[in-house]
């Protein structure tokens, strides 16, 4: 059976960064840099040019005017704001278009925007500074699951046959067939991307936020929170009792009344619908 390294490795594309992305991680990552500099690169890649642009004028963004220059952007967003929208771009470019009989990529895209979205308002809840980091670990969690499904697709299709049929949670099947989850899959894809320490702890440990490291549990804990609510109040699975609730510790350790759940719920339909933009090729 193959381990986590070698799926990944096998991937290809899937696995690794385009050059251009790498370059611009890099520059982000020195604190002296600056914006004309990281336009200057961004510019090289005319394709992650208009990509950029595209994003950042959605509706999710919520600018008040058309952004016509990645030099602009930056001035408007910042730095951090940019690195996540670098990697949304290629998320999307790269996973959008894979032929996958397992999986509908619109449905997927959905559900990773629907919790995407919810973590970022569970942390700012949650009193989290830079909370725009907290929607790409929410829309990146559940890339690890695109990965088995591509490399091991006959396996992928039995856990998920035998999860439906058992009502079973799917990470618990793939543990005992492959040896690890997706999640952990999906933290080996972000750290060999070179996403920083936070964003890769928290995807790896979302199922089990237990297990995170003490510095990474409580993103983890926020991601772990927007999948279950997703799950039980926006999805609501057949495989889940009728009177099935969330646990109300998960609200607790993150110290976010229970009370504010409808209004957590009204603010993510809000921001879905306008992150769909996103979505759309």
């Amino acid at each position: 059976m193959d381990s986590i390294k070698q799926l990944i490795e096998k991937s290809g594309e899937l696995g690794s960064l385009p050059a251009v992305i790498m370059r611009v991680n890099q520059a982000l990552d020195d604190p002296d840099v600056s914006g004309a500099k990281v336009g200057r690169i961004v510019n090289e890649d005319p394709a992650l040019t208009a990509s950029l642009l595209k994003l950042v004028n959605s509706p999710f963004y919520g600018l008040t005017s058309t952004i016509d220059t990645v030099y602009r952007a930056i001035a408007l967003i910042g730095f951090q704001e940019l690195r996540q929208l670098v990697m949304t771009s290629h998320a999307l470019k790269t996973f959008n278009n894979m032929p996958n009989d397992l999986v509908s990529m619109p449905i997927f895209w959905q559900r990773s925007l629907s919790i995407g979205v919810l973590t970022r308002i569970l942390a700012s809840y949650a009193r989290e500074r830079g909370v725009e980091k907290f929607f790409i670990i929410g829309l990146l969690h559940d890339l690890g699951s695109l990965i088995i499904y591509q490399q091991l697709p006959e396996q992928a299709s039995e856990i998920i046959a035998e999860s439906k049929l058992h009502g079973h949670w799917i990470r618990e099947k793939e543990e005992q067939r492959l040896g690890f989850d997706h999640a952990q899959v999906g933290g080996a894809l972000l750290q060999g991307w070179g996403l920083p320490t936070l964003q890769v702890e928290a995807v790896r440990y979302h199922l089990q936020p237990e297990k995170a490291p003490e510095e990474s549990q409580k993103a983890a804990m926020l991601v772990n929170l927007a999948f279950e609510i997703y799950h039980y109040h926006i999805k609501r699975d057949p495989v889940l009792d009728d009177d099935a609730e969330i646990d109300p510790v998960l609200f607790e350790r993150l110290d976010i009344s229970l009370d504010a759940l409808e209004k957590i719920l009204e603010q993510a339909k809000l921001h879905f619908e306008e992150g769909r933009a996103l979505l759309i090729n």
